[in-house]
């Protein structure tokens, strides 16, 4: 009776043991998911080094932007670098002789969840709500107050 015991205790502490090994394997697992979903949006955003942006669409509650834009500023591209740095820079055709080549500098990063881009501007906090991105387009949304931008942005072969 004793040996049974023994046995059962034995038995019980393995099984135990084993259970506690694969919760926290599991547990592992989902931290490396959401780690690699992260990673995988960053590389999508930024590549191996830096990934340029050159606007296709851009939006304010609902009505075109970009029809009343200069060429000089349909041309700006967005850099996004995978150290985590955002520049905004003068295209090829300048507004105003002298104009500086970056318009912008800031940091960027994907938030908790990596629904959204956050780009931060000085003081300025910009949330990007993701709602498309892939190797080759970037569709992002932001809310403030009332006013509601939608943007899509394209791989630009600028460096």
């Amino acid at each position: 009776m004793l040996r049974l015991m023994r046995q059962t205790i034995y038995l019980a502490a393995i099984v135990l043991i084993m259970s506690g090994c694969k919760i926290k394997v599991k547990n592992q697992d989902s931290a490396s998911d959401s780690t690699s979903k992260k990673q995988s949006i960053a590389w999508l955003l930024a590549g191996d080094e830096y990934k340029a942006w050159a606007i296709e669409s851009f939006m304010v509650n609902g009505e075109d932007q970009l029809k009343g834009l200069e060429p000089c500023q349909l041309d700006n591209i967005d850099f996004y670098y995978r150290n985590q740095v955002f520049e905004s820079t003068e295209g090829n055709t300048l507004c105003k002789p002298g104009d500086p080549a970056i318009l912008r500098r800031g940091k960027w990063s994907l938030n908790a969840d990596s629904t959204a881009i956050e780009v931060k501007l000085g003081t300025d906090l910009f949330s990007l709500q993701l709602v498309e991105i892939n190797e080759k387009r970037l569709h992002y949304r932001a809310e403030t107050g009332k006013q509601v931008t939608e943007a899509v942005l394209v791989v630009s072969s600028k460096k």
